[in-house]
């Protein structure tokens, strides 16, 4: 029995059983794509491994110009001992391919869940793009390239397309009911994909939908934070003014009390002087009561003696004086208490 080595579409032939089996281990559009490229190659594993090495130490022969890709893939196929076999645009897709199912397998679509280790070139590809690889292999020269004639199809591959064209037609239907079913199955997949990618779109618009209400509901969140700063400010400029106030109020009601002490020893100093007018005026009541009895019996004196000695006349001298003065002091001690009543 031989088995065509490839890491997604295992392909056993039997002489024994004269039957054709082919088993899919991943079946994905990339995937497939790799297989078929992988079977038309016909390399071992090793050929294989020498080729990504050989590629990454001689990147420097892929400068982009014309035919410089050409020119470094043949170097690399000649190289391997595989001119004959492979060509170099057969070559550059493979390695397209792998590049592609790297950057697959080391960056999946967001969620889509990815074993890199199913992938049995997943730590070469990784060593090989990471560059740990480089130098790893000779280094290749495109001036030793021949001419086209030495990178033609040889005979063998003739011969095998010979083969291949004398299967007979159970063989060839095998082949094509095979193929049948993989294209059906990768349409299965392809939708699934599609499906799996809308639901993916569809929740990325509401998670953008999601954001886009969370950012308004921040706006909405700093404009009412803004309008509440200067509402504290606003209150916290109240508050200092109503503490001035305050202050105010306190120095008033100390000057207030100052006043009214004054006023309470002002009032006490009054009712003393009160007190002593008071007593002034019943000592001037008394006085007056008596000059009143002294100058009615000095009036009968006077008429009874008009023509006494001059003891009368300097005896009746200080009774006249003696009401003016009292009449002076009246009028003093009136207006002293009028002076305390408006007070």
């Amino acid at each position: 029995m031989h088995f065509i080595n490839c890491p997604i579409l295992a392909l056993s032939w039997s002489r024994k059983w004269d039957a054709c089996i082919i088993q899919i281990t991943c079946p994905t559009v990339i995937d497939i794509c790799m297989c078929v490229s992988v079977c038309a190659l016909q390399v071992s594993n090793e050929e294989f491994v020498k080729f990504v090495k050989l590629r990454v130490t001689n990147d420097s022969l892929f400068t982009g110009k014309r035919n410089s890709s050409t020119l470094a893939y043949r170097a690399i196929l000649k190289e391997l001992g595989l001119q004959r076999e492979i060509s170099a645009s057969q070559a550059r897709r493979k390695w397209e391919n792998l590049k592609m199912k790297y950057k697959e397998m080391k960056n999946p679509p967001p969620g889509v869940s990815v074993n890199p280790t199913n992938w049995p070139w997943f730590s070469l590809m990784d060593d090989a793009m990471e560059g740990r690889l480089a130098g790893s292999e000779v280094t290749l020269d495109t001036s030793t390239v021949g001419d086209d004639s030495e990178y033609r199809p040889n005979n063998t591959t003739r011969r095998r397309s010979k083969r291949a064209r004398d299967l007979d037609r159970s063989e060839v239907e095998l082949f094509v009911e095979e193929d049948d079913m993989m294209s059906e199955e990768m349409g299965r997949d392809r939708v699934e994909l599609d499906r799996d990618r809308d639901e993916m779109e569809h929740e990325r618009a509401i998670l953008e939908s999601d954001k886009a209400a969370i950012e308004y509901e921040r706006m909405v969140l700093e404009r009412e934070k803004m309008v509440l700063d200067r509402e504290r400010a606003g209150v916290e400029r109240e508050i200092a003014a109503l503490d001035r106030d305050r202050a105010s109020l306190e120095r008033d009601k100390a000057a207030v009390e100052r006043d009214r002490a004054s006023v309470e020893y002002i009032r006490a100093q009054l009712e003393k002087e009160r007190a002593i007018l008071d007593r002034e005026r019943a000592k001037l009541e008394r006085e007056r009561a008596i000059l009143e009895q002294q100058r009615g019996t000095e009036k009968g004196k006077q008429t009874a003696n008009l023509n006494d000695s001059t003891e009368g006349t300097d005896t009746s001298i200080p009774l006249v004086m003696e009401p003016a003065s009292l009449e002076r002091r009246q009028k003093f001690l009136n207006l002293f208490e009028k002076l305390i009543e408006n007070f």
